[in-house]
């Protein structure tokens, strides 16, 4: 049972398309993907251990309902922060709830 009271942090997933300039010249574009509202948790104890072992960037981790279609070259957008998606993974697999965890990109 997701309790959506643990939801509190509005988030963008931004995913990145290819669009032209004024000069007519190709560029990367980071565009909104999907809304939704999330759990925001700095990884600490074990679970910032056991991540340092895969990957020593990550940072956070967001909790959501399970979203279709957000893959591991999205980003996430939350207030002023942009965060880079290292992992995201349908937990239990049961397609109910997301964990994507991320590091920090600029705020």
């Amino acid at each position: 049972m997701i309790n959506a009271g643990n939801y509190r942090h509005r988030i963008i997933f931004l995913q990145i398309t290819e669009t032209y300039n004024d000069y007519g010249e190709l560029t990367d574009t980071w565009v909104p993907f999907k809304k939704a509202y999330a759990r925001k948790d700095p990884l600490l104890g074990n679970e910032y251990f056991t991540a340092l072992t895969v990957n020593s960037k990550v940072e956070v981790k967001f909790n959501m309902r399970y979203i279709k279609g957000v893959t591991n070259d999205m980003r996430i957008q939350h207030g002023k922060e942009i965060y880079e998606i290292l992992s995201a993974i349908n937990v239990k697999g049961l397609k109910t709830e997301l964990s994507c965890y991320c590091k920090l990109l600029k705020d």
